[in-house]
Formats: C-alpha cells, sequence, structure tokens
C-alpha cells in the first residue's frame, strides 16, 4: 500500500508543470519624452526596431497643455491594460525623461 501512494505521488509530481522553475525574462516598454521649445515628442519602444514616435503639442497655452496631458494619459492607460506597472523613472538633464514599464507575461 505504501508503494502505492509513493507511485501515486511520484506520478503526480511528474505531471504538474513546475512554475517556479519556468522563468521568462520580462516584457519592457521603454517610453522616452523629450520635452524642448517647438519640438516635443515621445519614443516608444517595444524591442529592437519596434519603435513608434508620437509628436507632442508644445506651448504653455491650455489647448496645447491639455492635448500633451491626455497623449500621455492614452499612452500610460493604454499600457496599463496590456498588463504593464511602471518600474521606473530617469531623468536626465532638463530635456528628457525616460519610463520604464515591466510585464512579466504568464508562462
Amino acid at each position: 500500500m505504501q508503494k502505492l501512494f509513493y507511485v501515486v505521488g511520484c506520478l503526480l509530481v511528474l505531471s504538474s508543470s513546475p512554475v517556479l522553475a519556468q522563468t521568462t525574462d520580462p516584457d519592457v516598454v521603454v517610453v522616452r519624452v523629450s520635452e524642448q521649445i517647438g519640438a516635443s515628442r515621445m519614443i516608444i519602444t517595444r524591442g529592437e526596431g519596434k519603435s513608434t514616435t508620437i509628436d507632442l503639442p508644445f506651448g504653455y497655452s491650455s489647448k496645447t497643455m491639455t492635448e500633451s496631458s491626455e497623449t500621455y494619459y492614452r499612452v500610460v492607460t493604454g499600457l496599463y491594460k496590456e498588463g504593464y506597472t511602471l518600474t521606473g523613472v530617469l531623468k536626465t538633464g532638463d530635456i528628457y525623461t525616460t519610463i520604464l514599464f515591466t510585464r512579466i507575461p504568464k508562462p
């Protein structure tokens, strides 16, 4: 009877997927923002050769600031809906900001 329990236990262990042992690299999205007078843009990179550029309206008027804010909102909420979480923000000088989003893919 003990051998039967032992064999059944071994079969159960072998049939289950070792989720903890299966590690995959996280998906990373890098959002690079350049805000300069006259030429502001956002570059969204999902990997080598997979970049999208979005030109942002620049200025201090209510209209241009609202348009820029709504663009940020669309990008960030889109990434959250895809399962990405904010990992970090890097600020380089007064002009450039890099925003990192990661997502751990399901095995």
